[in-house]
């Protein structure tokens, strides 16, 4: 509290606007204040200490330093857009194997219905029958 003080009196902050632009709201403040407090907490920590105490101090360290950092005005829009950007990526990967896979799947029926016409066909026109089984095995055999 002495240190707010005076850093509110160095800096000749005199009103409520001032101070708030200066530090943040008495919220954000108190966070930071908890966010300091428990980062020189985890370096006072001694060998003594059990390790369920020192893992139970990392959780808190780690958990008030999010906090301090989503009270920051910034950090909440900023973390809106980082998640939908990953969101977003997310969404066109998946419609690419989507895609991908329905282009296998499409060129495999087109394959086997061109195999069916040229058996079918066989018959009739020797022609259009080696043209539609030569179309399927350029189909299905991978070229390399």
């Amino acid at each position: 509290m002495n240190f707010i003080a005076n850093t509110l009196l160095d800096a000749a902050i005199a009103n409520y606007d001032d101070c708030v632009a200066e530090l943040g709201t008495p919220k954000q403040l108190a966070r930071k204040v908890l966010a300091d407090y428990s980062i020189r907490f985890n370096e006072n920590l001694n060998a003594n200490t059990s390790k369920r105490q020192k893992s139970q101090a990392t959780v808190r360290t780690i958990w008030l330093i999010v906090l301090a950092l989503l009270s920051t005005p910034i950090t909440i829009p900023a973390l809106i857009v980082i998640l939908a950007v990953f969101f977003a990526l997310a969404v066109t990967v998946f419609a690419f194997v989507i895609a991908a896979g329905a282009i296998l799947i499409g060129v495999t029926i087109l394959a086997f219905a061109m195999l069916t016409a040229g058996i079918g066909i066989f018959g009739q026109s020797l022609w259009v029958a080696l043209f539609y089984l030569v179309a399927v095995l350029l189909l299905l055999v991978p070229s390399y």
